[in-house]
């Protein structure tokens, strides 16, 4: 995990994703208790926590990079919050607290590339945790025909409006399947020409792999789901949710 992850302007991030809101109704009802301490790891631009904070909910973030910290807390500010975001890796974080309920949402958990990177970032969210605390994740259930594609392929993903103007996303995909690392291309461009590309890489972490993980760094899991719904995970899923406690 690079401690620059991110090269997308993080308004243009924000309008890249406009789409993404299935999610939202799912966490405000896991985090219907305003009463109860929220922290979210890998908060981003504060998609997820701009829509708890609306609902008067305890909410605090951690964020690698000191851009999309900033962008979000000035956003937070502008509805009356001081800087909830903090500037710190998730794998080593350190907030002094306890939280009634830590959660890393929408796959930024395939942002740890390796085994030690996560024993870090479980290891920190444990130390962070009392024996009634939850802790949950959200990522996607890796897919052959999301990982196995021609070479150099460029796939349309989407397109948004940025600056009045449509821009177009094409995706190439590599994927390394014995390291299980996907190697993804955005490219970006508009109806006249190409505008930039974003290389990054996602690990793909199989079911049998996660509880493996979980169990192996001290948490119980509680609940898995296969969607926002709630519904138990099964062979036909798209997602796999985890709802965890401490040992």
């Amino acid at each position: 995990m690079k401690k620059v992850y991110y090269t997308i302007e993080p308004q243009v991030y924000d309008n890249q994703f406009w789409w993404k809101k299935d999610d939202i109704e799912f966490w405000k009802n896991i985090f219907y208790d305003s009463e109860k301490s929220i922290l979210e790891l890998a908060a981003g631009t504060g998609r997820i926590g701009l829509s708890l904070i609306k609902e008067n909910v305890n909410y605090k973030g951690v964020e690698i990079s000191s851009l999309y910290c900033k962008y979000a807390n000035k956003i937070f500010q502008s509805l009356g919050h001081l800087n909830p975001i903090q500037n710190q890796d998730m794998r080593f974080f350190n907030l002094e607290k306890k939280y009634d309920n830590i959660f890393i949402g929408f796959n930024s958990f395939l942002h740890l590339m390796d085994e030690m990177d996560v024993k870090n970032c479980l290891t920190s969210v444990v130390k962070h945790m009392h024996l009634k605390s939850n802790f949950y994740i959200d990522i996607l259930v890796p897919s052959p025909l999301f990982l196995y594609r021609p070479n150099d392929l460029a796939l349309r993903v989407l397109e948004f409006e940025d600056n009045k103007q449509i821009i177009y996303v094409d995706e190439i995909l590599d994927y390394d399947q014995k390291l299980e690392i996907a190697n993804i291309t955005w490219i970006y461009s508009n109806s006249k020409q190409e505008l930039f590309d974003f290389q990054f890489q996602m690990k793909m972490y199989y079911p049998d792999t996660m509880h493996r993980l979980l169990i192996d760094n001290g948490f119980k899991i509680d609940n898995v789901w296969g969607d926002y719904e709630k519904n138990n995970f099964n062979e036909m899923s798209s997602k796999q949710i985890y709802q965890c406690s401490i040992v």
